[in-house]
């Protein structure tokens, strides 16, 4: 057995060789952990976005901006079993924005409002509005259907939340019920309770 550094340093502190025998036997490396830890990290809001965008019938082409949302969105809604991290902060639909700073900001700026208010601050007072209203800690790792089984415990209501400016809520509360239904989350008779 060749020991890592970790396991090196907690023998040095003074546990037992057969406490970092077994502990090195049952976890993996932090490198390999962290790796199979989730699959993808993506803020609430996006996720809520995309199963809009699927009740609405909307196709993902890449954006002028150059984020991965056309990369994203497919994959997370064909393996509903992805293992997510829900953040607050930029995601993997953020990578490749032109927007996107190299301090992990966005600096675009809600340009539909006056006064136009950053992206950056509108998106986090909204997720964590979001992770407050789910019950959820910032940083959880589940299944996308996880999150998704209780996103839809929440509907009607969370359209109220997650509806941005300018867009229609009752058109969002749809695109969301519709979503669900096609993903098999949420039964197509299911009354709507308003």
């Amino acid at each position: 057995m060749i020991l890592n550094r970790r396991v090196f340093l907690a023998g040095l502190s003074g546990l037992t060789f057969s406490h970092i025998f077994a502990q090195s036997l049952n976890n993996p490396s932090d490198e390999t952990r962290l790796k199979k830890e989730f699959d993808m990290r993506l803020r609430p809001h996006h996720i809520l976005d995309i199963i809009s965008d699927l009740g609405q019938g909307i196709n993902y082409q890449p954006h002028p901006y150059g984020h991965s949302l056309h990369i994203v969105a497919p994959r997370l809604l064909s393996h509903l079993d992805l293992q997510i991290k829900l953040v607050l902060e930029a995601d993997d639909i953020c990578q490749g924005c032109m927007h996107l700073l190299t301090d992990g900001k966005c600096e675009d700026v809600l340009a539909q409002l006056n006064p136009s208010p950053s992206k950056q601050a509108y998106n986090d007072v909204l997720d964590c509005r979001l992770f407050d209203y789910l019950s959820i800690e910032k940083d959880r790792v589940m299944t996308t259907r996880k999150f998704l089984k209780i996103v839809n415990e929440k509907v009607p209501g969370i359209e109220r939340i997650c509806t941005h400016p300018k867009e229609n809520q009752k058109q969002r509360l749809e695109g969301l019920i519709d979503g669900f239904i096609k993903l098999g989350i949420r039964e197509p008779s299911k009354p709507l309770k308003i």
